[in-house]
């Protein structure tokens, strides 16, 4: 189901000129003007412009309170003219991102109209040399808004820092704790907050969803039971013992999520449902992130964090998942997990319920199964494969295609994933294993459908986290302190 992203990007716009460049400066920023108003429901981002032109610091002053007015979060600063080194330095200044823009010359010869690329090139030198310390970062565009060159760097940047902006809102809730022994997916509160601005509550009980599912009445769950089965394409006989036990769960997470108004949840799903439900939640989490509601398995904040992000950018489910085999015969990973399979992303739309794969040990009892686990293979498409890591301060990028749903693989949710690229760049399985192992990479890796690598490195880029480094194979030891 389609994901309800809650706050639009406002982009805002200045012109910059000087009445020494002949060229029809007003005319052009008018231009350029009225095509990003055409854009904004199309790429959903709202638009607010300076109307004048700004030649002197008293006008450059003046816009930027204007813009601070409207909030906006992003600036483009077009040169409709080569102008004043001061000016930018003032714009700057703004609590936005910004963007610097140049436009083609209407003319190849006689008197320069503009000198619009040399004023963009200017500002970006004054930026990096004379306001180095401040660490600004800034995009370039050039060339008119249906030039290619211009639109499609602004879609990457539109999508990207709407999900900057909505991560920076966002409410996150960790419910039981870390799965016991996953120590790997430690993570500082603080640290999130003061790189995503993420707010992250960490003392949800899981006894509050227990108690919360096991409140209900059949009547209160009934629906979900129903729903849950018609998109099933079989179910186990344990798996439909589990049935009224999942619709609880499923039901408990939705009314949690909705009273306290979180984006996305962090549950720690084993072994506490095992244990305390007798039951597991694999297939709750799978229909949540179905239903549009962020839920990541064991725990996991940063895998969650990964998964919002994504899912800011998508319109599928997002999904946690492991890397548990490789083959070096078609260059391909598989990724697994328990089994949180979803409808739209499972082949043939096909998702059968049946017992976890792993029977648990039960006191007195030796060792137990336990359901539902909502199982799938991915249908052939494109997928981003991501984690903020080393506490988010770096971050792993996969790209790659689920192409053949017919290879023999492990029970759960599951795909092979083949030509694999890191970082946008084409890399071989053997060196994609050796980057994971050298870099020490956690075992869970965020899913989304569709290739989100260019928005990823430009969120990772405005926020100053660094892609990890591919580290090519080698048959000696390798450390990561000689990267």
């Amino acid at each position: 189901m389609k994901y309800e992203v809650s706050q639009r990007l406002k982009v805002g716009m200045v012109g910059l000129m000087h009445r020494n460049f002949t060229g029809d400066q007003i005319g052009q920023y008018n231009r350029s003007v009225k095509e990003l108003k055409a854009l904004q429901d199309k790429l959903d981002f709202d638009f607010y412009f300076v109307k004048d032109g700004i030649i002197t610091d008293d006008q450059a002053w003046e816009a930027k309170r204007q813009l601070e007015e409207q909030n906006v979060d992003f600036v483009l600063v077009q040169n409709s003219a080569f102008a004043s080194g001061t000016i930018i330095q003032i714009l700057t200044k703004m609590n936005a991102y910004i963007g610097l823009w140049a436009i083609p010359e209407p003319t190849k010869s006689g008197a320069l109209p503009f000198n619009s690329f040399c004023g963009m090139n200017m500002n970006a030198s004054i930026i990096g040399e004379y306001l180095k310390e401040y660490n600004i970062p800034f995009k370039w565009f050039y060339g008119n808004v249906k030039d290619e060159l211009f639109i499609e760097r602004f879609k990457v940047t539109v999508k990207a820092l709407r999900a900057v902006k909505n991560l920076k809102a966002a409410r996150v809730a960790l419910i039981g704790g870390i799965a016991n022994g996953f120590d790997n997916q430690y993570f500082d509160e603080r640290k999130i907050e003061k790189i995503f601005g993420t707010k992250i509550y960490r003392n949800h009980e899981f006894a509050e969803i227990k108690d919360r599912a096991l409140s209900y009445n059949l009547n209160e769950i009934k629906d979900i039971i129903i729903q849950v089965e018609q998109d099933s394409c079989s179910i186990a006989p344990l798996a439909k013992e589990a049935m009224e036990k999942n619709a609880r769960v499923v039901k408990a997470l939705m009314d949690f999520k909705k009273e306290y108004g979180y984006d996305a949840i962090a549950l720690n799903c084993w072994p506490k449902f095992r244990k305390e439900m007798e039951m597991v939640a694999c297939a709750a989490v799978g229909r949540l992130n179905y239903e549009g509601i962020v839920t990541a398995c064991e725990g996991d904040i940063y895998g969650l964090m990964t998964m919002l992000v994504m899912r800011y950018m998508t319109d599928c489910p997002t999904l946690l998942l492991d890397l548990s085999d490789f083959d070096e015969t078609d260059e391909s990973i598989l990724l697994w997990h328990c089994g949180i399979g979803c409808n739209n992303l499972a082949y043939e739309g096909k998702v059968w319920l049946a017992p976890h794969c792993n029977p648990s040990a039960m006191p007195g009892r030796g060792m137990v199964q336990a359901a539902p686990v909502a199982e799938m293979v991915f249908a052939p498409q494109k997928a981003t494969i991501s984690r903020f890591t080393r506490e988010g301060e770096a971050m792993f990028l996969l790209t790659g295609e689920f192409k053949t749903p017919e290879k023999p693989s492990f029970d759960g949710s599951r795909g092979w994933l083949s030509n694999l690229k890191f970082n946008t760049l084409p890399i071989k399985v053997r060196d994609l294993v050796n980057t994971i192992m050298v870099q020490k990479m956690q075992h869970h890796y965020a899913f989304a459908s569709g290739d989100l690598s260019e928005e990823l490195m430009e969120i990772a880029a405005w926020l100053g986290i660094k892609p990890l480094k591919k580290v090519e194979y080698a048959n000696y030891l390798q450390r990561d302190f000689l990267l």
